[in-house]
Order: C-alpha cells, then sequence, then structure tokens
C-alpha cells in the first residue's frame, strides 16, 4: 500500500501530533504494539493515525473531566 506507514514514520508522526493525541503512541507503543495493530486493522496510514489520536485525546480529556 503506497500510503502506509512504517512504525519509525509512526512515531514520528505522533511526536509531531504530540499534544493532539499522539503522545499516547510515542509513550505506549512499540514495534510489536505497531505490528499487531497492522496484522489486525491493516496497514497504518496517516488518516488512521489522526483518527488514533483523536481517540487518545478525547479519552484523555474525558478522564481529566475537561
Amino acid at each position: 500500500m503506497a500510503n502506509a506507514m512504517t512504525f519509525d514514520e509512526l512515531i514520528e508522526y505522533a511526536r509531531q501530533n504530540y499534544n493532539k493525541g499522539g503522545d499516547g503512541v510515542v509513550e505506549c507503543w512499540d514495534k510489536r504494539t505497531f505490528d499487531d495493530y497492522v496484522a489486525e486493522c491493516g496497514a497504518m496510514t496517516k488518516t488512521k493515525a489522526r483518527q488514533l489520536f483523536r481517540l487518545y485525546k478525547e479519552t484523555m480529556d474525558d478522564e481529566m473531566g475537561w
């Protein structure tokens, strides 16, 4: 898939979006988590990464009561 991200690309993209939910990926994901995600959900793309970041941010905001 042409738009598929590697683990390193995902981590870099998450760093660029750290305060938008990317922190959950930077702090918690490793290569094995990435590989498990790809095996279950298909290739990681920027669109999927943004959706994941948004989910992490919304979850954290809810937990913090924001």
